[in-house]
């Protein structure tokens, strides 16, 4: 039998069903399945992933549809953050991993190439980065359509006055950004858009991040409220991203009702340089994010040890070496 509560569901013996958001890109996917192994295995809860927008994952911490986000970027909805927190409603546990860098990118070779510095520098070479659909404009890939910073990077473009020159195409996932970005390496040839830290893409290739105006309050304010009311549209300055840690949040109901993962969580800290190893493994091995996440929790055992209590190290330490015996011995089955 199941009972409702205000954070989702119990399962039989009184432990409540976690859920955590997926926003669709890989650091969350694999931080996800990282603590969905440390607490089923270790404290015995269930752990369901739900994935949605990041609008959608407002309305969900606010009312506790959904109980634990592994990388609440903040700066994206600071307005939303500040009032969730004076409100009570979200506890922030703290940093989740080193500062999560957000830029616009261009290949390496081709900044050297054609000695592009800085934003303002992509007006006079749009047409190195034509859009294939045939108009006469460039093209910058977005942010995936539902994340905040797709309306922001489309006020910071019009402020830059790049819109003039380019089209902005916001893609419908994060796996159709980064094969938009990744054909255009492959194939050697101009790419311009928005990327983040930490993922596999970043690690694989030399990119050249587009120098911007660097961030102040002020600016980020003129950006903010832009981004709220469009007739504030186009701004008169623009600046570049914060970077600010990237940290764990959950909401208010799972401090009473499930203590134990709390605190674990509380000390929790995945470590920005772990991260990025453990997705270009992925990336190069061509794993999912369940094999992502073995392969932190066998190569970072000094870290994740830490966060446990001693009887729940016990018990993920037991089901790690089984999920890697068995690992083992299904490649043993396909060789025989």
């Amino acid at each position: 039998m199941l009972f409702i509560w205000s954070c989702g569901f119990f399962q039989d013996g009184g432990k409540p069903v976690i859920k955590t958001y997926d926003g669709q890109w890989q650091s969350i996917r694999v931080n996800n399945a990282i603590v969905e192994f440390i607490i089923e295995q270790g404290y015995g809860y269930t752990v369901e992933t739900v994935e949605m927008t990041s609008h959608e994952m407002q309305e969900a911490m606010e009312t506790g549809e959904i109980n634990l986000n592994m990388e609440m970027w903040q700066q994206s909805r600071m307005d939303w953050y500040n009032e969730q927190i004076e409100k009570g409603n979200i506890i922030n546990l703290g940093m989740s991993f080193e500062a999560g860098p957000q830029f616009f990118i261009i290949p390496k070779w081709l900044a050297e190439q054609h000695h592009i510095e800085t934003i303002f520098d992509m007006e006079q070479h749009w047409r190195l980065f034509k859009d294939p659909r045939g108009t006469s404009k460039g093209i910058f890939y977005n942010c995936i359509i539902g994340w905040r910073c797709d309306e922001i990077n489309q006020v910071k473009l019009e402020a830059y006055g790049l819109t003039r020159y380019y089209n902005i195409f916001s893609p419908g996932s994060s796996a159709a950004t980064e094969a938009a970005f990744e054909g255009a390496r492959l194939n050697h040839q101009p790419v311009f858009g928005y990327y983040w830290a930490p993922t596999a893409l970043m690690g694989k290739y030399d990119w050249h991040i587009l120098k911007e105006p660097p961030y102040t309050d002020q600016c980020w304010q003129k950006i903010s409220a832009a981004v709220k009311d469009r007739n504030l549209r186009p701004i008169d300055q623009a600046c570049a991203y914060e970077n600010l840690p990237v940290e764990k949040v959950v909401h208010k109901s799972l401090l009473k009702n499930a203590q134990d993962v709390v605190e674990m969580l509380d000390k929790m800290v995945v470590g920005l340089e772990p991260l990025n190893k453990t997705l270009a493994w992925a990336k190069e091995n061509d794993q999912n994010r369940d094999e992502a996440s073995i392969y932190y929790l066998k190569n970072y055992e000094d870290r994740w040890k830490t966060w446990v209590t001693p009887k729940a190290y016990k018990r993920i330490d037991k089901a790690l070496k089984q999920h890697l015996k068995s690992s083992v011995s299904d490649v043993g089955n396909l060789r025989s």
